[in-house]
């Protein structure tokens, strides 16, 4: 049977200086790329769950706005000059409903209360994750080039 020799995966020949600098630049972009990703993530959740608590609030204030409306509520002119009307009375906050009409803030009562897969906030999620993947890899590979074009100033015999 012979002796028993441990299986090597690892090359006896050592690297040279332009690959140890690849190798290097690479992990440097490895390490980079998963900063990229984890901060990438966590704006991306952050961003979308922003935009989904706006839109429940949009529909909430809306559904107060418009209770008061159908019980014969007149609403004011928030400034003299411009046709924008207070919704901020009688215990409503309308700050999300600003620069609507009345009739577009009804529409929004009469909509079905917004999901997370309904409102903006899906889709903002998707695009952060793609831009976030896409930067994970060019900055891989910005690093990747870097060590290449640094390997070709070293000196190999």
């Amino acid at each position: 049977m012979g002796e028993l020799k441990p299986y090597r995966v690892k090359s006896e020949v050592p690297l040279t200086g332009g690959a140890r600098f690849i190798r290097g630049f690479a992990r440097i972009g490895a390490v980079v790329a998963v900063l990229i990703v984890l901060t990438g993530i966590a704006i991306a959740i952050f961003v979308s769950v922003d935009r989904y608590n706006s839109d429940v609030r949009k529909h909430e204030d809306a559904l107060c706005v418009t209770r008061l409306a159908r019980a014969g509520w007149t609403f004011k002119k928030k400034y003299d000059y411009g046709s924008d009307l207070d919704y901020s009375v009688g215990g409503c906050s309308g700050w999300s409903l600003s620069y609507q009409s009345l009739n577009d803030v009804i529409a929004i009562a009469d909509a079905p209360a917004p999901t997370f897969l309904s409102s903006e906030a899906s889709s903002n999620l998707g695009w952060g994750l793609v831009i976030t993947g896409g930067l994970a890899v060019v900055a891989y590979l910005a690093f990747w080039c870097i060590g290449w074009v640094f390997a070709g100033f070293t000196r190999d015999a």
